[in-house]
């Protein structure tokens, strides 16, 4: 049985769907059974999905099923890739006390370069792919025959006559030696992370929250933080050479 502390009819109705997703098909007397709420709590969280077009009874039998149009929808949702709620938990700890900014980028060999989460509200996204020191460190994660394809998918993505110049490669090589790239210049270090993921590259960029810029040594105490939570995503700032 689960908690129904929560008071509401919303939050009922929440619950019917949960167990329905859960259990279901499923008769409304196991609802009942299952959530803890009154028979009728149920029998109204039950028709006001069917209203929306979330449930339905099955044909001649007393169980509710979840509907296709419930389905589509979930699909379109954005939900927090495999990996990344650990991620997020050791950047919130590491950060506590600290005023600095991190953003987390996402890379696939199919998919646009992503910031997926971020501190930030001043910055304007998306960031230019050939121009972000971020973009680097995520592609140093690919062999070189993977960044020749994503580069060449970018580009004809790109509005004719975007060229990539010598610097993106430089700082690519850079990223790809050491892991990470410090910009001393803007107070900026982009830090690759372990492999979460088969196809994909996951990196963060801490910079100061503050009119001064993000020294390189408390760049490193912070993900020195971020390593002692989840020392097999976050590498060490020594190991490095930070």
């Amino acid at each position: 049985m689960i908690d129904t502390s929560h008071s509401g009819s919303a939050a009922r109705t929440l619950i019917v769907l949960g167990l329905t997703l859960e259990f279901g098909p499923v008769t409304p007397a196991r609802l009942t059974e299952l959530s803890g709420l009154s028979r009728t709590a149920v029998h109204r969280a039950i028709h006001a999905l069917i209203d929306e077009g979330f449930l339905r009874y099955q044909l001649g039998k007393a169980h509710v099923i979840v509907t296709a149009r419930l389905q589509d929808k979930l699909q379109a949702a954005f939900f927090s890739p495999p990996g990344l709620d650990g991620v997020v938990r050791a950047i919130d700890e590491a950060l506590k006390g600290r005023r600095l900014h991190c953003e987390i980028g996402i890379l696939t060999q199919s998919d646009p370069f992503q910031i997926i989460e971020t501190t930030r509200t001043d910055r304007q996204y998306p960031e230019s792919f050939f121009e972000s020191e971020l973009v680097s460190v995520l592609l140093s994660r690919f062999d070189p025959v993977d960044v020749t394809r994503i580069t060449a998918r970018v580009l004809r993505e790109s509005p004719s006559g975007t060229k990539v110049e010598s610097d993106f490669l430089d700082r690519f090589r850079l990223a790809q030696y050491q892991g990470y790239l410090w910009n001393a210049d803007i107070g900026s270090l982009c830090v690759r992370l372990e492999k979460l993921y088969e196809d994909s590259s996951l990196a963060i960029r801490l910079t100061s929250r503050q009119d001064r810029k993000l020294s390189q040594k408390d760049a490193a105490a912070a993900l020195d933080a971020m390593n002692v939570t989840l020392p097999e995503v976050f590498p060490r700032a020594s190991l490095l050479g930070l």
